[in-house]
């Protein structure tokens, strides 16, 4: 099999690869912070990096993987040499 007939160009596999990271680090976030007892609140619930930073690298990080999909091209941010 060639590389050339692969359906991402090889360019654009860095890029699928930070967007999976953002995916990755935003679920994170969202991790822990519940009360040990379920008797007890707890306002770790609704921290500022759950209820707004989390969803945000969700969401960007799956805007980068549809933008990386359907770009046929590859993607050049910076000018190679």
């Amino acid at each position: 099999m060639e590389m050339d007939k692969f359906a991402i160009p090889r360019e654009n596999v860095l890029y699928l690869i930070v967007g999976l990271v953002l995916m990755v680090v935003g679920y994170l976030l969202l991790l822990g912070g519940g009360a040990d007892s379920p008797d007890v609140f707890s306002y770790a619930l609704f921290s500022f990096s759950r209820m707004y930073v989390a969803p945000l690298l969700i969401l960007l990080g799956f805007v980068v993987e549809l933008a990386v999909l359907l770009c046929r091209k590859p993607i050049r941010l910076f000018k190679r040499r």
